[in-house]
């Protein structure tokens, strides 16, 4: 994963709308004039355009965190899972131990 798909998944939504806000009340003088001589489809087709953006980053930020919460729950289960397992090993007699891991060791 490169890491322009990182920031735009871990780059809250919100973020990006407050900075193109930021950006654009910079640079008003500039493109004010350009905007004003557009025609009424393409300045529609523009902010469709934005919104679907801000749409996009709205449903990878969603995914993303939702991957990162099945993560953690895996996560949580093999940790569960590697305590049950090493309380069951230290419970057994050494020889039960020993018969258990012959079968995963090559001689």
């Amino acid at each position: 994963m490169n890491w322009f798909n990182l920031l735009i998944d871990w780059t809250p939504w919100w973020v990006w709308v407050v900075a193109a806000i930021v950006v654009l009340a910079f640079t008003f003088q500039f493109w004010y004039p350009i905007w004003a001589i557009l025609p009424k489809w393409l300045k529609g087709t523009i902010l469709g355009a934005a919104a679907l953006f801000t749409v996009f980053n709205i449903g990878r930020n969603r995914g993303s965190k939702d991957e990162q919460e099945a993560r953690d729950k895996a996560n949580a289960n093999a940790i569960k899972d590697r305590t049950e397992i090493d309380h069951e090993v230290q419970d057994l007699p050494s020889a039960d131990v020993d018969k258990r891991l012959d079968k995963w060791m090559r001689d």
